[in-house]
């Protein structure tokens, strides 16, 4: 009997410590499972659809397939460099020679073309909290992107900007400078929208799902620049004193391209349903 018993113990133990175990390593995979599974989703959620690729087709200056198309913060077409004086791409000095020999030729065939900006929304095609008292929405759609070439980043905009100091938003409390940025106004469209019913739907519907296609050749290009005198810091690092600064250094807002606008499309429901168009 007291052998049947230790045997029926050992078992329970065995059972307890090994299926235990197995049981407890099962349900944490699982529940990680689960986890991963949700965060998945949630992300498809909230991840903005892509715009539709060849689904519609628009009339110039909005049909992608007559223009090139330039994402925002993305790399800027070939060529843009050969439009400003100065700088010069390249790796070596037979590179910068090499470039510098054919910057005319890049510079003319980047003017040649045609170019188009697709925005969205919620942070490129703004809508703004419902004017009850007007009965109107406004929809702001981007002035102004950067582009980055091998030399560094490129403002292109399509209304009026302007190079400045961010101010302290932008910069560090107390910092000795700050880089200046271009900025540019949005473009601007007021859509009367009487019904709060109507109103609230349209929010609904569209608050993240309003896209622009901003279409326009080259016009002028700009740099801003300002040079200033950095103070010489001192710091001591393994027993030796490191300098920095001391010199001047441009803390301007470098390089724009005005765009000479073509037109301004505003659109829903994955572009197929316009709400605006603003020409030249």
């Amino acid at each position: 009997m007291r052998l049947l018993v230790s045997s029926l113990v050992v078992m329970l133990c065995a059972c307890s410590s090994g299926g235990g175990s197995r049981a407890t390593e099962q349900l944490a995979a699982l529940q990680k499972k689960k986890e991963a599974e949700a965060k998945a989703k949630k992300e498809k959620e909230d991840k903005l659809e892509a715009l539709p690729a060849d689904v519609i087709k628009l009339d110039p200056p909005y049909d992608d397939g007559q223009a090139i198309v330039i994402l925002p913060d993305g790399p800027c077409p070939e060529g843009f460099w050969a439009l400003f004086n100065g700088d010069v791409p390249g790796g070596s000095p037979e590179e910068k020679k090499a470039n510098l020999a054919k910057k005319k030729e890049l510079a003319e065939a980047a003017r040649s073309k045609k170019y188009i900006v697709k925005l969205r929304a919620p942070t490129q095609v703004v809508l703004s909290p419902y004017d009850a008292p007007n009965g109107k929405f406004v929809i702001d759609v981007l002035g102004t992107i950067d582009c980055t070439d091998s030399i560094g980043r490129i403002a292109l905009a399509w209304t009026d900007a302007k190079a400045g100091d961010p101010g302290n938003s932008a910069a560090k409390e107390g910092a000795e400078l700050t880089q200046n940025v271009w900025t540019a106004p949005p473009v601007k469209f007021e859509l009367p929208i009487k019904s709060l019913t109507e109103a609230k739907e349209f929010n609904d519907k569209n608050r993240f799902g309003l896209s622009a296609r901003v279409g326009f050749g080259l016009g002028k290009v700009e740099i801003d620049k300002k040079v200033k005198r950095v103070s010489k810091v001192s710091e001591k690092a393994a027993g030796e004193t490191l300098s920095f600064g001391g010199g001047a250094e441009d803390w301007g807002a470098g390089r724009l391209i005005h765009a000479d606008l073509l037109g301004v499309r505003v659109a829903t429901e994955r572009e197929k349903k316009q709400l605006f168009e603003k020409g030249k």
